[in-house]
Parts: C-alpha cells; structure tokens; sequence
C-alpha cells in the first residue's frame, strides 16, 4: 500500500520523556530553578517548553541566540520598554517586570549558553532571589557564561540531564509520528543512524518518505536502499561539524571510511595533532578496546555527510591507505580481516577470494546478512569457488530469496570435490527446498538420491538434519534420541552438530531437563566454522529464551540478550524484536509483545521457513490477553495460513493463541476445552514443559481439576514456573484465597506477572465467596494494581472478575457473553453441549439476581462493548 502522505509531518508529538518531565518537576518544587542540559537536537527545548506549557502561569519564554548574544538583554527586549537605556537601568527595568509576575509564575529561557553578560546576571540574580520559577536550557559541549553555569555549581538549582532517546523510546515516537507500526530492521536502521537525536530523526524521516524510501507496507514501515541526506539534514550536520583544515578534513575521512580505527594505525596516516582537534570538537571519540585505543566518529550521521562530500576517486584512495596499513599491520583483532576485505571491495585492490569468505563468515556472525551477501558476491566474482557459492547459496535460502539461493546452491553442487563438500551443498539444497520453498518431499528425494556414499550409506551429516526435522515437526521424543547420536560421535562435520544441537536444545527446552543453554552454546561454536551455518546464530539463541520463560528464570535470559542488542545490522534487530517479544509475552506486557512479534513479520514472508505462523500465533495471544478478540482471530488466521508443512514446531502458540480467544469472548468452556487439548497432544509428543504451559492456561480460564497433574509435571520439572502453577491450581481447587496469594507471590517471582495477576484475580473471588469482604478487596485491589503496573493493563477473565465483580456465577456469565455476541439461545446451548432449557435458566437466575429485565441488559451488563487494539 503506498504512503499516502508522503509530505513532512510538521508537529511531531512529545512522547518518550516522562521520567525526564518527572527529574525537571522535582527539581522545581525542591529548588525553584531547573537546568536541562544536553546535546543539540536532543530535545531540551521542546521538553522545558512542553513542562512549561503544563505548569500553570508563566511569565514569558526567553530564546537566546548567537545573534541576539551581541546586544545587552538582547534576550528580554520584550520586558524593555525605552530602547538605548544604559545595561545598569535596563537590568533593573527588566528585574522589576519580571518579578512583578511572583514568585509562582515560570520563566523558560531557552539556549542559556547563548546569553549575553547583561541577560545571564539577570537570570543569576532571579535564580538566587527564587524571585520567579526558572527553567534553563543548555547545550552540553558548548562554551557558557560564568553566570548560567554558578545556577548548578553553586547549588542554586539542579542540573537534569537530557540522553538521546533510546530505541524503545523512539519506537514509540515513530509509530506516533507515521501513525502505524515501524519494522524491526527499520527501527534499528534509524535509531543507529540518527543514535536518539530527535532533531535529526526528524530530518531523515521527512527525508526518507520525500524519497519513496520509507514508505508503507501491508500496513507497516519498511525502509529500504541506503540512506541519503536531504539538504536540511546536510546542513545542520555541516554547521555542527564546522571548518576543517585539510589534516582535520584527512583524518575524519579515514574514520569515516574504515570506523572503528586503531588510534596507532590513524596517527600513521593522517596528523596526530589533527586528531586531537577532531576529538576536542567531538567529531571523533576514542574507545578503549583492550589495550588498544580505537577511533569511531562522534556520531554515525557525521560519517554520512562526510562520505557524501568525498568524490569518489578519493574515496578509493583512502579506502586503498587504510587496507594497505592493515594488511601491513596483520590481522590482530578480531574483524580486521572483515574491516580490510569491505575497504578492499572500494578501492582500487585486487580482490582476494579468501579474504572476502572469511570476512563474509564475520558478517554473518554478526548478523550483517546485507554486508555478507555484498562479500559473498565478490568472492563469488573473484572466482572464490565452492565455498562461496556455498556459503551464498545458503545465506539467499535465509534470506527468503529461493530462488537465487537454488542457482547457486546448484553451482556449489557442480564443483564440490569431495564427499564432504557434497554433503554441505546437499544439507544447504535440502534447507532451501523443505524450510523455504515448502517442498518437503521433493528434499527427502534428493537426500535419497544424492545423500548416500558409494556403499549407499547416508551421509553422517544428513542424521542431524533428520533430528532437526523430527523436532521441528514436534516429535521430540525420537528428534531427541537422533540428535544424542550425532552429538555423542567423535569427528562429526561442524554442518551435523551445528544441526543436531538446534535439534536437541529446542526438544529440551521444551522437554524440560535443562542443559539447554550448554546445547546453546556447542550449536554457535559448530555453526561459525562454515559460511552456510553461521546464519543460524540468532535461530539457536532463541532456545535459550525460550527455556527462561519456560522454567520462570527470565534473569537467566540477560547474557542472550546482551549478545542479541549488541548485533549490528538488520538481522539483529530482527532477532532482538524476537527475544524481547517472546520475554514480553512470557511476563504478561501484551502491547510490548504485539508491537515487537508485528515489527519483525516483513523478514519472514510466506511461511518465513516454519516462523511466520509462530509469530502470528503469538500475536493472538498477546492481542486476546489485551481484550481484543477481533484482532486476535485476525492474527489467528493468517496464522493458519502461514503453517509450513514440515516444521509446527510453533504449533503451541497458535493452539494457544485460539484458547486465550476463546477466553477473551467468555467463552471460558472452549478456552478450558482448548487448552486441556494442547496439553495431551504435548504429552504424546513428550513436550512436557508445553503440556505444563497449557494446564496452567486452563488453570487462568478457571478450570479446577488441574491440581493433580500440574502437581505431577512440578516434579518431573522442578523448575519456580512449573511449582507456581501447580500451587495456583491446588489453590484454585480449594478454592482457598491464602493459598492463592502465594501462588501469585510465585508466580511474579518467576516473571510470569500476567498470570500472578490472575492468581490474586482468583483470590478475591475465593475471598468475596468465603465472606472475607476485605481481603477480597485487597486482593482484587493487587490483581489490578499488578495487570497496570506490569502488565500494561492488559484484560483477562479473571481479571475482568476482580476489576468488575457481579454476582453471577462463572456459567452464567459465559453464557451472557456468548448472547452478547449474538447467538440465540439455542446456538449458545450447542456451544456449551447443553440444553436449550438450561441456557435459558442461567439467563433466568442471572437477571433476578441482577434485577435486569431481560438478556439484552445481561449481555450489556456482564460483556460491554470492546474495541479493536491491534498495534
């Protein structure tokens, strides 16, 4: 779908600052004078000016600039009433008017630095006297008269600090300002690009739309092609980065071209003294890595602007002085030889095939997928051979790109020379036929016919592709057992490991039994040996998120979250959209959940290789959990129709995502009857840890008979999640309010915060049941407090049942819901397996016992209307 409004958004809205609006009211109720201090275009003025507008009366707004600073109280001319005063009479001409305005009026002087003398005695004098409430602004960096800067040293008001705005921050603000969702790679793209600048974020998207570059897509952003800076944007990055002199101009083009730097290597290269310069003016910054001192640019858009003022002969001419300085250097640290083959590819160097695989390999395990298939391709020109057709071949499957990926796989294949060459181009082949191209039985045909050695033995390598496939199709038991006997063979191909420990820590986590991290870790270690594994990293990572939010120890996530943040590139926003999304929907924070699961759906097209259908799956979750049935069964059936035909290892969460719409329209018996399913069918697939999933779930939606077996899976799990539910269902049995609470006290111990809201939900009903009116109220009162706090008010039954308690029992409230929804009675009777009788005397005792006059102000009263949420 186009964008329909391709001009620039002229008033962005102010959002993503409340913690920094909370730090400038404290400061001012303590002290009376605040001064927001912080980078250009970090949005300081428009925070005092938005704190200013919500403070009550106000003395007047003050705008120092550079022009107005050679003009005593050029500032203030407004309070000045005769023009040519002497400074002395026209300081105290302006004190008195703007302390006539007392001492609960706000003054906003924006751009303080760039105050004369006259003005910033004044404002020093007003700040001691507390004559008026003041709010300064100050750019960090920039020089200050002695006046402005005595307010904070002295102590005469507080300093607040103003950072860039961090990615979740400007998420919110982009998806504010487009008026729908931003992509995972597009958020990451822009937030690396602009590093939190309001200012300059606003010139690049305004720049980017104007473009067609950033534009809409089946309803989301997507940003596509590189970056280019409209002339608004070159501007302000021009006038911050000044004059240089031609040593300043060399050596900012160097970084620029090769960032990070060696500091050694640099000063080898271009003036030691123009260096320093640079980094006094903060257009370069030094980084201790190690023993060795790094130079990156002071910000990513300084390296825009000066790459676009560089020709492009000159362009290879630096590429060539700093390639020529590595390769003279040698390979020291890990990513030379990557930096060395990118500076090669723009330069006038011969390229070498060799170089240009193995910096490919380090783009990948960075997840550069863009970087690596710019490498790949070189090799591939440069006559690099099987491995970087190979390693080509099976990136493009990754990518989604079948088709090409088929091309070059099928050059890999024609000249492979050994056994073992074969085997890979065979496993890649396979990769791309059954997981993309959804041919599943046309790749067990080519691993018949092409996977076996001249005895008609497989190929050891095909074994762990075959654990891989028998867990992705959910068989763990037997993917389990496939995978111990690769991993438990001497000398077996980094390809079968690497295949076979994704096989076996998925199928353990959701087993249950641990080690999954240990099978984590062996997986990368296997899949960086090989061009066509490496992309697999972030895929494997995930099991070790799953298996946090599985056993209830999120904390144990924090060292793969660390690794996920820190990947450059699209591809690693892809994969941190994932991590943090499955974490949001593990603690119960649905609209974080929705917005990440939705950010990332444009890297997964079709069936995405098994993961678009577990991403919409839990996309219904997340949107039923947060009162939004419709947008729920929407997510639910595109679900359906991106199941990929061999890999349903995500088979849960869209099973679950149809219990929690079941239970978001009050159909609380389907829910139950849903979920009770998922955990047999889990238990005949040896999935343990998904069985406990989905009793607990039918747990939340009320069901009491599952005290006995959760108790069971407790033990066979012992993990603080499986324990916490097992007490909320023994609670809830015994419908025992005290027992409940502790299950919530659990149940937020093990980050599962959603469901700690349900469990002290389901102590007040037991609490209002047993007549213990205050506690009920207590408890319903933590339940709420919990779901707003934790859980971005997010909607369940139970939940519904603390927020707005009639007495109606569980039955006559589904059956409410159901009429709401506008079944007839007979259609509701079908629904719940009862009579038609029955249904109509629920509605009978409902309306007595709510002094209602019929069904229509039932449904009203027990169902009220819900409204659509989808992010």
């Amino acid at each position: 779908m186009p964008d329909p409004s391709p001009g620039p958004v002229r008033s962005w809205p102010f959002t993503g600052r409340d913690v920094e609006l909370r730090a400038v009211a404290a400061g001012l109720a303590r002290d009376g004078v605040v001064v927001i201090a912080g980078p250009a275009g970090v949005g300081k003025s428009r925070l005092a000016r938005e704190f200013a507008a919500r403070s009550g009366p106000a003395a007047g707004v003050v705008t120092a600039s550079a022009s107005s600073a050679d003009i005593p109280l050029g500032a203030f001319a407004p309070w000045l009433r005769v023009n040519g005063d002497e400074p002395v009479t026209a300081l105290a001409q302006v004190g008195t008017a703007l302390r006539a305005a007392g001492p609960n009026a706000l003054l906003l002087v924006d751009d303080a630095h760039q105050l004369d003398t006259v003005s910033a005695t004044l404002v020093h004098q007003l700040a001691l006297e507390h004559a008026l409430r003041l709010v300064l602004t100050v750019r960090t960096g920039e020089p200050c008269p002695e006046a402005i800067t005595a307010v904070w040293k002295d102590g005469i008001g507080e300093r607040v600090e103003i950072e860039p705005l961090g990615p979740d921050a400007g998420g919110t603000l982009l998806g504010a300002v487009l008026g729908g969702p931003v992509d995972a790679q597009a958020l990451r793209r822009l937030h690396d690009t602009t590093r939190g600048n309001v200012l300059w974020l606003r010139h690049l998207v305004d720049g980017e739309r104007a473009a067609g570059r950033l534009v809409l897509v089946d309803g989301r952003w997507e940003w596509h092609g590189p970056a280019s800076l409209s002339p608004a944007l070159e501007h302000l990055l021009a006038e911050r980065i000044g004059t240089l002199d031609g040593d300043e101009a060399h050596a900012l083009e160097l970084v620029a071209l090769g960032e990070p730097v060696g500091l050694g290597l640099l000063m080898g290269l271009a003036s030691e003294s123009a260096v320093e310069r640079l980094a006094e003016r903060g257009l370069v910054r030094l980084v201790e890595d190690g023993a060795r001192e790094e130079v990156h640019l002071g910000h990513p858009l300084y390296g825009e602007v000066t790459r676009a003022r560089m020709s492009s002969p000159r362009a290879r001419r630096r590429r060539g002085e700093l390639s020529a300085a590595l390769r003279t250097a040698g390979s020291r640290r890990a990513g030379d030889d990557l930096r060395r083959a990118v500076l090669d590819l723009g330069s006038d160097s011969p390229p070498d095939a060799t170089l240009l695989v193995l910096a490919a390999e380090q783009a990948m395990n960075m997840t550069d997928f863009v970087l690596a298939e710019r490498l790949l391709r070189a090799a591939v020109a440069a006559d690099g051979g099987f491995e970087a057709r190979l390693g080509l071949g099976f990136l493009l499957g990754w990518l989604m790109r079948p088709d090409e990926a088929e091309t070059e796989l099928a050059a890999a294949s024609e000249v492979a020379t050994t056994q073992a060459d074969r085997a890979r181009a065979l496993l890649a082949r396979f990769h791309v036929l059954a997981f993309i191209l959804d041919r599943p039985e046309d790749g067990r045909a080519v691993l018949a016919r092409e996977g076996v050695d001249e005895t008609g033995e497989p190929f050891p390598e095909t074994t762990g592709l075959s654990a891989a496939l028998e867990v992705g199709g959910n068989d763990v038991v037997t993917g389990l057992a496939t995978a111990a006997s690769v991993l438990h063979r001497p000398g077996v191909s980094s390809q079968a490991t690497t295949w076979a420990a994704w096989a076996a820590a998925y199928g353990t986590a959701y087993r249950g039994g641990g080690r999954v991290r240990e099978l984590v870790a062996r997986g990368m270690d296997a899949a960086r040996q090989a061009p066509e594994t490496v992309a697999m990293l972030g895929n494997l990572g995930f099991a070790d998120i799953l298996e946090a939010g599985f056993r209830g120890t999120p904390d144990d996530a924090r060292a793969r979250l660390d690794w996920v943040e820190a990947l450059p590139g699209g591809h690693g926003a892809t994969w941190s959209a994932l991590y943090h999304g499955r974490l949001a929907l593990e603690a119960g924070q649905m609209a974080t959940a929705a917005r990440l699961f939705v950010s990332i759906l444009p890297s997964f097209p079709g069936h995405g290789g098994g993961w678009t259908a577990w991403f919409h799956g839990m996309i219904a979750q997340a949107l039923a959990a947060r009162g939004d049935p419709a947008g729920a069964l929407a997510a639910l059936e595109a679900a359906e129709n991106a199941r990929h035909p061999v890999i349903r290892i995500g088979d849960i969460d869209v099973d679950l995502g149809r219990a929690w719409i079941a239970a978001s329209r009050g159909a609380l018996h389907d829910a139950v009857a849903a979920a009770r399913r998922l955990a047999v069918d889990a238990r005949a697939c040896g999935q343990r840890v998904v069985e406990m999933t989905a009793r607990h779930a039918a747990v939340r939606f009320g069901d009491r008979d599952q005290a006995e077996p959760l108790t069971e899976l407790a033990r066979v799990l012992d993990t603080p999640r499986a324990r916490a539910a097992a007490r909320h269902a023994a609670g809830l049995a015994a419908r025992d309010p005290d027992a409940l609470l502790g299950a919530a006290d659990d149940l937020e111990a093990a980050g599962q915060f959603l469901a700690a809201a349900d469990a002290a939900a389901h102590a007040a009903v037991a609490a209002r049941d047993r007549g213990r009116l205050g506690d009920a109220t207590a408890a319903a009162e933590r339940a709420v407090g919990i779901a707003s706090r934790r859980c971005e008010d997010a909607s369940t039954p139970a939940l519904e049942l603390a927020r707005a308690p009639l007495p109606v029992s569980s039955r006559e409230r589904e059956v409410a819901i159901l009429a709401a929804e506008g079944l007839t009675n007979r259609q509701i009777a079908a629904r719940l397996h009862v009579s038609v009788r029955t249904v109509e005397s629920h509605i009978y005792r409902a309306c007595t016992r709510l002094g209602l006059p019929d069904r229509a102000t039932l449904a009203a009263a027990v169902a009220p209307v819900r409204t659509s949420s989808t992010p």
